[in-house]
């Protein structure tokens, strides 16, 4: 098993290669290799609720957005089925985020995350906005993806 995930680790590393489109205090506009990118309900038993959890790894840092609400189990894993179906025949995706926290991770933290993604050293969360893959789009709030209208999904921009 650790061999598997030492081999997880260095092939993610070696394709790693993030774009960061912007970054401000309060938003993050994130683009990597469709493999670098897991999409996770995270929760309990079938009919518990989870949360929409959507993981980046580029190098050594962690990127980690989720839905603002708890959504029951089966509806969790339809939204999930949802996302992956707009990445089919799509090489990247990008992620957009509000609020982004930026923590190092400590032995107690990398025990809560999926590896391989629990092996870097540092961790960004923030709350999801939207979901880029080529041309199409899927967001919390459907009118995130009017863009560029509404690019910063209800963050206002710095100076």
């Amino acid at each position: 098993m650790r061999f598997i995930f030492f081999i997880n680790m260095i092939f993610l590393a070696c394709n790693a290669q993030a774009i960061i489109h912007k970054r401000t205090e309060y938003f993050l506009d994130i683009e990597l290799s469709k493999e670098q990118f897991l999409i996770k309900c995270r929760g309990g038993l079938e009919n518990s609720n989870a949360i929409v959890g959507f993981h980046l790894l580029d190098e050594d840092t962690y990127y980690y957005s989720y839905y603002r609400r708890v959504w029951p189990m089966k509806e969790c894993q339809q939204l999930q089925k949802d996302y992956i179906e707009l990445l089919k025949n799509i090489n990247t995706v990008r992620i957009v985020l509000i609020h982004p926290d930026e923590s190092l991770m400590n032995e107690k933290r990398r025990k809560e995350w999926p590896a391989p993604f629990n092996g870097a050293k540092k961790m960004i969360s923030g709350a999801f906005i939207r979901l880029q893959a080529g041309d199409k789009c899927k967001a919390y709030f459907s009118e995130d993806c009017d863009l560029p209208k509404n690019y910063w999904g209800g963050v206002i921009p710095e100076k």
